[in-house]
């Protein structure tokens, strides 16, 4: 008997781990940055970093959004910047190995279909495919203040990015399943075998892609400022 199985159809992309970014309100990213040079030249990081403080508002992608001034710890201003990690589940590609049939008796057959059965070994191979995107630079920041961005998006927001990737990972891998049924005649036996073999391959690919995203989407919500208090030499009085 030769088993074909159809590829379990593809369990789709993987749901966006972030929350999308927002929009900075009515102020396109040009214009805040334009607006942020002007004073940077005028009156130094300090007053960029007032100014900043008091943007409200959305964020749109490649911004950042602005926290208000913290007074107990003196503050100037923070921004907080999201990744977003994609996993695409590529829904198993199974085969069958070691099948075999032959003639069986525990099961009552006509003579013109005779009790068949069949066994051997269904092997599924999982991959998913990650991608990370890190957010751009904001425009409108100090050398200073670029510095702890950049500081955080390697220390802090790459390694968290890297956890999602490693915890969707775990969708990889190899299963086997040893099955063994009998039907009367070969039309029956396969069919059976097929209908037997995609119903284990659709449940264990869901379940084992819900559990590689639920590890991922533990990690999260992920907010963490970055303080935009500091000065360049330069700036200094």
């Amino acid at each position: 008997m030769v088993t074909t199985l159809a590829r379990a159809p593809s369990l789709g992309r993987g749901r966006v781990r972030t929350r999308p970014p927002e929009g900075l309100g009515d102020t396109t990213a040009g214009t805040l940055a334009t607006r942020v040079q002007a004073l940077q030249r005028l009156a130094g990081n300090r007053a960029v970093s007032a100014l900043i403080a008091t943007w409200g508002g959305n964020r749109t992608p490649g911004t950042a959004r602005v926290a208000p001034s913290q007074a107990a710890n003196g503050h100037a201003g923070s921004i907080v910047l999201h990744g977003e990690t994609n996993g695409t589940y590529d829904g198993g590609t199974s085969d069958v190995v070691g099948r075999r049939v032959r003639r069986a008796k525990d099961c009552d057959c006509p003579d013109e279909t005779p009790c068949l059965r069949a066994t051997g070994t269904l092997r599924i191979r999982y991959r998913v495919d990650v991608q990370i995107t890190m957010p751009d630079m904001p425009g409108g920041l100090s050398e200073c203040q670029q510095r702890r961005v950049r500081t955080f998006l390697r220390e802090v927001l790459g390694p968290h990015e890297q956890d999602h990737r490693r915890r969707m990972r775990t969708y990889n891998g190899t299963t086997r399943y040893r099955f063994d049924l009998t039907a009367c005649g070969t039309e029956a036996l396969t069919q059976a075998v097929q209908e037997h073999l995609q119903a284990h391959h659709d449940e264990e690919a869901a379940a084992r892609q819900q559990s590689a995203q639920a590890l991922s989407d533990a990690i999260d919500p992920f907010d963490r400022p970055i303080d935009l208090d500091c000065e360049d030499t330069e700036d200094q009085p």
